[in-house]
This record gives structure tokens, sequence and C-alpha cells, in this order.
């Protein structure tokens, strides 16, 4: 054997023993030690429940309708043809029914727009006292009562506005005036 040999198996040696001292000391000394192995086996929590918000789109006819019936709702006669038929006469496209304005009879339900929650309280109290601070503020507020997991809670909303980017930017406007951050919501 020459000189060598020796000085490359300690300079491997004293390369696999750094890089496992780099790898196993900073676990080993991070003050945490058994503590920090025991939450590994909890599971990961199922995801959070949102309300998909409803928006009503606008009447589209009866699509179920087949291409070869008649606007007047009789059928056309189905007649067999070797090889290749004509194509069918198309119906004339008639323009949705225009949808009239909801009156003021309506309920307010059928109109939806946008709110910001800028609170959910476990108690009344507190989220009558967050509306009122707002209010004074010059911020038109709102306290819905809902329910949570079982229990009741109120949610403090700013609002509503009629489009999602006037919401928008009301959220903007109560964080930078009031330090309060809030989500966008469907109202109602």
């Amino acid at each position: 054997m020459s000189m060598e040999a020796p000085v490359r198996y300690r300079m491997v040696g004293a390369i696999v023993l750094i890089f496992l001292a780099v790898l196993f000391l900073p676990w080993l000394f991070d003050g945490a030690g058994y503590e920090a192995m025991q939450g590994l086996e909890r599971p990961i929590p199922d995801r959070p429940l949102f309300v998909e918000p409803h928006t009503p789109s606008a009447p589209a006819g009866d699509l179920r309708r087949p291409a070869a019936e008649s606007i007047s709702g009789e059928e056309a006669p189905v007649v067999a043809t070797p090889e290749i038929a004509p194509p069918a006469p198309v119906p004339e496209a008639r323009a949705p029914a225009a949808r009239p304005a909801p009156s003021p009879a309506e309920p307010a339900a059928a109109r939806v727009g946008w709110a910001v929650q800028v609170g959910s309280f476990g108690r009344e109290v507190n989220a009558r006292e967050q509306a009122q601070r707002l209010r004074e503020a010059g911020f038109t507020v709102f306290v819905e009562r809902g329910k949570a997991d079982g229990r009741d809670v109120w949610r403090v909303k700013a609002g509503p506005r009629a489009e999602r980017d006037q919401a928008l930017q009301l959220r903007d406007e109560l964080q930078r005036r009031m330090d309060v951050s809030g989500i966008v919501v469907a109202h109602p």
C-alpha cells in the first residue's frame, strides 16, 4: 500500500463524519427533544367548510328541447334515410324573456350583493360594540346572527355593495382607516 491510501480513507471518513454531524447535531440539540416528536402522529385537520355564494344567472330558456322540435311545441317527424340525411331545420332562436325588476314588495333576499365581514363574535354585546365603533367612523354596518359549530354567533358586516369590486374597495378602506381586516362575502 502506498502512503496515499490511508490518507484517502481518513479524508473520506472525516467527510462522512462532518456530513452526519451537520445533519444530526441540530436535530439532537434543538432544545425540543422528545416533545418535538410527539405531534408527528396527529392527523391533518379536516378542510374547513366555506359557504359558496349564490349568484343567480339569467334564465336560459328550456335547454333540454331537442333541435328538431319546432317552436310551437310540435315535434318534427323523424324520417329514416339511408347514409346521409340533410340537416334538420334549426328553429329561430328566441331571446330570453327579460327578467322583471324586483318590486318593492318582493323580499330583499332576491337581490344579491357583497358585504365585508369584519368580525364574528360569540357574544352579541361584543358584536354590537364593534358595529358602533365602525358606525361612528362613518361606515354602514349591520350585525347578522348565525350558527357556527352548533353555537350562536354574531357577525359584523359592512356594506352591502352591489359589485364585488366595490366591496373589495370597502375592505381596503376599513383596513386603512380602522386597522380592521375583513373578508368579502356574498350578501344576503
